[in-house]
């Protein structure tokens, strides 16, 4: 069995009131895209030959990956700015005291907080490429990764979606590489009428700004209205996404599915996976370039050491990715557990380690980037395994509420007069590599009941 053939454990979803059922019963053609392209519904059924698929994905592969690829690495790179600034002596010509560094960190999550649930319905409505534009050029940031999840839902099998998502996850470790040389580039500004500090907000601010504009005007919607695809190309792309069960995209809301994600388990274990792994990454994100520096470390030297930590994200994601796509019914549960492991060993060896002992230190610091291998796979895990456009808004929904709200802790985890060894930040970071492991230990467990439910329905139905 080819490796895009295997079966998943990971989708274990298949409800009767899908959006997929409004295709197949033709009962609800209002507000679905997809119908709309179809004048004989019976062509959904068409076989598609493998050959034109194939050179259908590299297609896609072309032009919708790299949009997301890049968009990624620009929006991240956003984030980070905070911490380069930073250590290039924001801190002190803005006079933040006490804990106002950390609320620095935290408070752009508040607004994504706030905006997030009627955001993803808007993206119900409107076209989720021109919302995507507009909030990357107005520095919103606000549903950019959920609208990265709808896109490769709109366009990729289930099987497909998992690579696809590390393709554009590795950009966070390109992001850190390139960030880091960015950073290091601007700093060595001398003489300017600005802080190097400052220059680092213009200079990316500037690169966001010109690229929502370029995704605003280029990034297609769907197949529906993909120029650069053939009308039979459009049916294609259209009938192999059908056996996901997620849809394309339809602007009707519908409040049984609404109540289906607040109800089911799943919805609650990713939001569970998304607190503990965000705690980490608001932790990261903001005082990572101050932990590596209170190494001892220079400034510009510290924005330097963020390549190789770049360099590791890009290597554990895609091995993981690859991983799960090998093992039997691609565990991926297990896989992003496996990866979360030298992520827990690197923080115990920041914590045990003495402060002299600086290289063996930055040596723990870099294993911490192997837990990014676990957020992008599960967020795979919520493309497959969600159906219905509804159900899929609320879940991506509510996991990005807790994407935020780890991101609003993290920061105050790193306490100022600890500084610069932080070490409640350490073990706050410690703990929550803990509970991701639970938690993932115990999704694992659920989706394994939920399949063996699935295949005991299937075969008492079979000798029915």
């Amino acid at each position: 069995m080819a490796a895009q053939d295997k079966p998943t454990d990971a989708h274990v979803e298949n409800t009767s009131r899908s959006d997929l059922d409004d295709i197949q019963n033709l009962k609800n053609v209002d507000g679905d895209v997809a119908l709309k392209m179809f004048d004989d519904y019976s062509a959904l059924n068409s076989h598609i030959d493998p050959k034109a698929e194939r050179r259908l994905v590299r297609k896609l592969d072309m032009y919708i990956i790299p949009f997301i690829c890049i968009t990624y690495l620009i929006t991240y790179i956003d984030k980070a700015t905070l911490g380069y600034a930073a250590i290039f002596g924001m801190t002190k010509d803005a006079h933040l005291v006490g804990t106002q560094y950390s609320w620095l960190g935290s408070i752009f999550y508040f607004r994504y907080l706030f905006f997030e649930y009627p955001t993803s319905f808007a993206m119900q409505k409107v076209s989720v490429a021109k919302w995507l534009g507009v909030n990357i050029f107005l520095w919103g940031g606000i549903c950019m990764a959920l609208a990265y999840l709808l896109i490769t839902a709109m366009w990729y099998t289930v099987e497909e979606q998992p690579i696809r998502v590390g393709y554009w996850s590795t950009f966070l470790g390109l992001a850190n590489s390139f960030g880091g040389l960015l950073a290091y580039g601007i700093g060595n500004i001398k003489g300017g009428a600005l802080d190097s500090w400052r220059y680092q907000f213009i200079v990316i601010g500037s690169f966001s700004a010109a690229w929502g504009i370029i995704v605003f005007l280029f990034l297609a919607e769907n197949p529906a209205s993909a120029r650069f695809l053939s009308d039979d190309e459009k049916k294609m792309a259209v009938e192999r996404v059908r056996e996901n069960q997620t849809g394309i995209k339809n602007t009707t809301f519908k409040k049984y599915q609404l109540i289906e994600a607040l109800l089911d388990p799943k919805t609650w274990f990713l939001f569970f996976f998304g607190l503990s792994t965000q705690v980490v990454n608001g932790s990261v994100s903001n005082f990572g370039t101050l932990t590596i520096k209170g190494f001892g470390y220079s400034s510009l030297v510290t924005t330097l050491l963020q390549i190789p930590y770049g360099a590791i994200i890009i290597f554990a994601v895609l091995s993981a990715m690859y991983l799960q796509r090998w093992l039997p019914g691609q565990k991926r549960c297990i896989v992003a557990g496996l990866y979360v492991l030298p992520a827990l060993a690197g923080v115990a060896g920041i914590t045990a380690l003495p402060a002299s002992s600086k290289h063996a230190r930055l040596a723990c610091y870099y294993l911490t980037a192997f837990y990014t291998a676990s957020f992008a796979i599960c967020m795979s895990l919520i493309t497959a395994n969600t159906c219905g456009s509804t159900k899929r808004t609320t879940v991506n929904a509510i996991f990005f509420i807790s994407y935020c709200a780890g991101n609003i802790i993290g920061p105050f985890a790193f306490k100022p007069a600890e500084a610069p060894v932080y070490r409640s930040g350490i073990i706050a970071i410690l703990v929550a590599y803990c509970v991701e492991i639970v938690v993932l230990v115990g999704f694992a467990g659920y989706l394994r009941m939920l399949n063996g439910r699935k295949e005991r329905d299937e075969t008492k139905s079979h000798y029915l």
